[in-house]
């Protein structure tokens, strides 16, 4: 079927790089299935939105979106088709993957189960130049022009002669030198080089075109066709382009779905009245859509839900113009609604949409007229983010705001409430702040005004204003008035004042404030011996790191992982140097592990390496720091127990815990050595929180991935990622 309820075509860009909320561009390919559509994009990546309760938008998840999410692990896509509740792509490779609905195993894994959250490979399958998805079962056209089809037989539309469901593909009994292949509900079919058709599986209403309503488990010739260069099949209907641009449809006609003007089921091909210069021909459920070669579109049949596309819900028994569409290069027809590509590789869809099919962000259906598909309006006008334990924290600016998201259980997005957010909220009476810092389940923010103001937990005197009463908004750090920098550790906060010295508060358990001392601290103190000296500061969980003016650091706090650099595991009370480094430029301490840059881009890592963090290729904790071989840093960032460099050549690496996919490159296999985070460059101001990651890029969007339970993404789901996803404002 181009699909049942669909057709295919190709696309390509990461669409969630751009920041404004207009149309999804760099589409290649378009397909609209049941209650979902997906699109292909340049690169080779693919996207989906709609319903998603068997896993159908590929993501991991199934939470319905009504707008485009990437579908996992695709990235070398060359042609992507969908069915009810299933979708596939064909790779540069020849193979196929598959995901959504398996219980009648069209997703072609060979395994058991109702659904795939994520694409499988399709078992056995090579040298694949064209696929596509029916209701419960899929087909595909290979180099030597057979075809191979697998998933529900029960009308024997898998055509091996047999009535057998296979949950691996199998060879089409008869066919040869087939030039498309075409699944619908429940029959098939396939033009031949020759210009005939032949078809297979359900025949009810006359769909194989045979002058019968017999099924057929094998495939018979589509009678008296001839020039045809597509054979499509909807749901009980068939359409066939021919080499003049006219078409020929058979089968079901209640709707008018035939278009010869009339609602008579046919047993064999009739003309489509008035229809000329058709460039495609694609059957959706009832519904049959043709693109012109002119670049406009015509439909005919049912209109119930607007699918038609000429402003009514009116059927049709012959073509009409859909209404105020030019430059149309693709068109797909799903059950209840349409999508085309157009001139500029954009989309745009009408008809049902009470799933967010049409991926317009309006919660409105139908649509009658044609929408554009638009992108999530992603959070604008980013300066820096930090993420805490759960959530997350990013300034904006000009307006030198603060929003927050993810948890927050204990008021630490600011936003007067205890309740999570999916999506960025603004810090309540928050303005002219000039940086932000999260913590464990606290945050805060520097001031232009050389102020600290921190809210959320205070159960340490984190928030240091005197008190341990947790705020969901904002509170005055007492005593601080020339503050150039603050940062958030697990429980406690510091801050670089403006004459090099740095103060502390919080959490002091394990001396992590630096004032010789194991008392916990509800105002600042200053840390002891550093004099002036501090240019910037890093918070670990229970430890604290100072780099010094001179180019050397000096560590305090908890040391049980070598995580002060010392070469020991004693705990200190008061900053200690970090032997053997000198000229370093940046610091960034992690749960229990350090991370320092130098100059020239040499970075060097020490402590906890249970998971791979430190980056040497071992899980061996170092008292002392390591060299990171081989890697040439603009910017070095820790996560909890992960890390991530932003690279000179503008890539981006992560290595150690990766249970949630924090380092982005698509698995949740931990690594010791760096591994590129896919598709992202441009990269700054990297933060890692306990299980994710996030990142500026140069357009000042945000992006994040790995661990999501919380919302911490702010990609308005709560689905993990191993990919980076844009934050938006909405989804």
């Amino acid at each position: 079927m181009r699909k049942f309820l669909f057709a295919v075509m190709s696309a390509t860009c990461l669409v969630f790089a751009l920041s404004a909320c207009d149309a999804v561009l760099g589409i290649n390919q378009i397909e609209a299935g049941e209650s979902f559509s997906c699109a292909l994009h340049d690169g080779g990546t693919v996207t989906c939105w709609g319903r998603n309760n068997n896993g159908q938008l590929g993501d991991g998840s199934t939470a319905d979106s009504e707008g485009p999410v990437r579908v996992s692990g695709i990235n070398s896509a060359t042609a992507i088709t969908v069915g009810r509740d299933h979708a596939c792509a064909r790779l540069e490779d020849g193979t196929a993957r598959c995901w959504g609905d398996a219980g009648s195993g069209q997703v072609g894994d060979g395994g058991a189960g109702f659904y795939r959250l994520s694409p499988v490979t399709v078992t056995g399958l090579t040298g694949v130049t064209a696929i596509s998805a029916g209701a419960d079962h899929t087909c595909a056209q290979v180099t030597d022009g057979t075809v191979r089809c697998w998933g529900l037989n029960t009308s024997g539309q898998l055509g091996d002669g047999t009535a057998t469901n296979r949950s691996t593909p199998v060879l089409v009994t008869g066919v040869a030198n087939a030039s498309s292949v075409s699944a619908g509900v429940a029959h098939t079919c396939a033009a031949l080089t020759d210009g005939t058709a032949r078809c297979w599986g359900l025949n009810s209403s006359g769909q194989l075109g045979d002058g019968t309503t017999t099924n057929r488990t094998s495939p018979v010739a589509v009678t008296g066709l001839a020039n045809a260069t597509t054979a499509d099949a909807g749901a009980s209907h068939t359409c066939a382009r021919l080499a003049d641009g006219t078409a020929s449809c058979w089968g079901a006609n209640a709707y008018g779905q035939l278009g010869d003007g009339t609602t008579t089921n046919r047993t064999s091909p009739v003309a489509v009245t008035g229809l000329a210069n058709a460039a495609t021909v694609v059957p959706g459920e009832d519904h049959t859509c043709a693109r012109l070669a002119d670049g406009t579109a015509r439909c005919w049949g049912s209109n119930g839900s607007a699918q038609l596309g000429d402003g009514t819900t009116t059927n049709r028994s012959t073509p009409v113009a859909v209404t105020g569409l030019t430059g149309v290069s693709a068109i797909s027809g799903g059950r209840s609604h349409t999508c085309v590509r157009t001139t500029g590789s954009a989309a745009n869809c009408w008809g049902l949409n009470s799933y967010g099919q049409l991926g317009d962000h309006s919660g409105v259906s139908p649509k009658p007229a044609p929408v554009a598909v638009l992108k999530p309006r992603a959070l604008a006008n980013v300066a820096a983010t930090d993420a805490g334990s759960s959530f997350t924290c990013a300034l904006i600016q000009p307006a030198t705001t603060v929003s927050c998201w993810g948890a927050n259980g204990s008021g630490q997005l600011g936003d007067g409430t205890i309740t999570n957010r999916t999506t960025p909220q603004s810090v309540s009476g928050l303005t002219g702040a000039a940086g932000v810092a999260a913590g464990n389940s606290h945050a805060c923010a520097v001031l232009s005004t050389g102020t600290v103001s921190c809210w959320g937990l205070n159960s340490s005197g984190q928030l240091g204003d005197g008190t341990t009463t947790s705020r969901t908004t904002p509170v005055t750090v007492s005593g601080i008035t020339t503050a150039t920098a603050v940062f958030a550790g697990a429980n406690h906060s510091c801050a670089r004042l403006a004459d090099g010295t740095a103060a502390c508060w919080g959490a002091n358990s394990y001396a992590q404030l630096g004032d010789g001392t194991t008392v916990n601290r509800t105002t600042p103190v200053t840390v002891a011996g550093l004099g002036g000296t501090a240019s910037g500061l890093a918070t670990g969980a229970s430890h604290t790191c100072a780099l010094r003016t001179d180019g050397s650091a000096r560590c305090w706090g908890l040391n049980s992982s070598g995580q002060l650099g010392d070469g020991t595991t004693t705990n200190r009370p008061t900053p200690i140097a970090v032997p053997g480094l000198a000229g370093l430029t940046h610091l960034t301490a992690g749960e229990n592990h350090t991370c320092a840059r130098v100059g020239g881009g040499p970075a060097y890592c020490w402590g906890s390496n249970n998971n791979g963090q430190v980056g040497d290729g071992t899980t061996t904790n170092r008292p002392t720091p390591v060299l990171l071989s081989g890697l040439t840093t603009a910017s070095i960032f820790a996560g909890n127990n992960h890390t991530c460099a932003n690279l000179t050549d503008d890539s981006l690496v992560c290595w150690g815990w990766n249970l949630y996919g924090q380092l982005g490159n698509g698995t949740t296999v931990n690594s010791s050595t760096p591994v590129t985070a896919w598709e992202l460059t441009g990269a700054s101001d990297i933060t890692g929180g306990a299980g994710h990651t996030c990142a500026r890029l140069a357009d000042a969007t945000a992006w994040c991935w790995g661990q999501n339970n919380s919302y911490q993404l702010g990609d308005g789901t709560g689905t993990h990622r191993s990919y980076p996803v844009t934050v938006v404002v909405d989804r």
